[in-house]
Formats: C-alpha cells, structure tokens, sequence
C-alpha cells in the first residue's frame, strides 16, 4: 500500500525513445532547410511535448530562431531565419 502519488512512465516499443529521435531529426533538417533558403518553415501542428523536444533542439543553433504559433489543440512549430536585431542583443 502506497501513501504517496506517484507516476509511472511507460516506453512500449521505445515509442517515446524513437519519437524524440524522429523529432530531434525533423528539426535539424527543417532548421538546415531554413539556413539555406532563408525563409521560414511551418511544421505540421503537434503536442506541447513535441513542440517542446524541437525548441530544446533548435535552443543552441546559430542562425535560426522559433516560435509556436496557433492555438491548442493545432499549435505548430515555426522555424525561420534569426532577425538581424536578435543578432545584436
């Protein structure tokens, strides 16, 4: 018998392992789309978890900077080049 909440996190399969691995990706990609072109991308609309593993991701990055846009349940991930006076401050 317990007397205190506790919480159990299940990786069936590694999902959750595969899918940040996934997610890590799709950022690096999309953010090297992004520095070449130069213009922004929109990822497709996710979870705040998910949103969260591609901001982490991309915190680091010269160059490039992102955001979240929408509303829940459909926010989505922006990536787009860094602006000239983020560069500065």
């Amino acid at each position: 018998k317990l007397n205190e909440i506790f919480y159990l996190d299940l990786d069936i399969n590694s999902y959750k392992r595969k899918k940040a691995a996934y997610l890590k990706d799709l950022a690096n990609t999309s953010a090297d789309e992004v520095a070449l072109t130069g213009k922004e991308k929109e990822l497709e609309p996710m979870p705040a978890q998910e949103r969260r593993i591609i901001h982490l991701t991309l915190s680091q990055r010269s160059g490039i900077e992102t955001c979240s846009r929408g509303e829940e349940p459909n926010r989505w991930v922006v990536i787009k080049p860094k602006s000239s006076s983020s560069l500065s401050g």
